[in-house]
């Protein structure tokens, strides 16, 4: 994707489909906001070794866009219903778990209730924590620091998921396992989004859930050095799917 059509998507908050048909085929409607726009992560999966075979079906939206929101729409719903993917991956705004656990949990287990009517398996897209220095960090609810936050998203997603029988894409836990593995890899982009390697790993992480596969090995690099994909791609293949279990 250009980058004047991010610019366009970032404006209008419109919707992109990026749909590759294929004689074998797996359909994912992402439905989440900039944390997954960044970068393309959508295209990356697309592109990943063994995931030639997709179709992406990508509803990416920027902004601070909850579950709440995502459902009241009504947008994210008739795409879901119109497309029927196999897989219906959830991203919620960043301090939704934290500042608003009941609307979280209510709201996402809605879309899970309705992607299990077409049969569709339902991922949480689990987030990382905000960059040191972040103002949210004033507020009681965020436990003070990264390292408190990120230990507040993981749980929330894990129960989550275990709640409504959701799969669970640990990606904050692959973020904060990379850091104390792989510190030199810059994750973010300088503030809450994700670096392309940030992508990279959010992208493994789901390759993993998605294909019940290990992604180690993939000859796709995105942008990034073939030794720090393949680091990545380890960490990924390493952290627990089911935390709270």
């Amino acid at each position: 994707m250009s980058r004047n059509c991010k610019v366009a998507l970032a404006v209008f908050l419109s919707l992109s489909a990026n749909v590759a048909t294929m004689a074998v085929g797996v359909s994912v409607l992402f439905v989440g906001n900039s944390l997954t726009q960044a970068n393309d992560l959508p295209t990356d999966l697309r592109l990943s070794q063994r995931c030639m075979l997709m179709s992406m079906l990508t509803r990416s939206r920027p902004a601070a866009l909850s579950f709440m929101i995502n459902w009241r729409s009504g947008i994210a719903l008739g795409r879901l219903r119109e497309l029927q993917p196999n897989f219906l991956i959830l991203q919620g705004q960043s301090m939704e778990p934290l500042l608003a656990p009941l609307k979280f949990n209510y709201y996402a287990s809605l879309f899970k209730t309705d992607a299990d009517r077409i049969s569709a398996k339902t991922i949480l897209f689990s987030t990382w924590a905000r960059p040191a220095g972040d103002p949210y960090y004033k507020d009681v609810t965020s436990g003070g620091s990264p390292v408190e936050m990120q230990t507040r998203l993981n749980l929330a997603y894990a129960s989550l998921a275990q709640n409504i029988g959701a799969m669970l894409a640990p990606v904050g836990l692959g973020f904060e396992r990379a850091r104390n593995d792989a510190p030199a890899v810059e994750l973010l982009d300088g503030a809450q989004h994700p670096s392309p390697a940030g992508t990279c790993l959010a992208t493994a992480i789901l390759f993993r859930v998605i294909f019940n596969s290990s992604p180690v090995g993939s000859n796709y690099h995105a942008s990034l050095p073939a030794t720090t994909a393949e680091t990545l791609q380890r960490i990924a293949d390493a952290i627990p799917l089911n935390p709270v279990q």
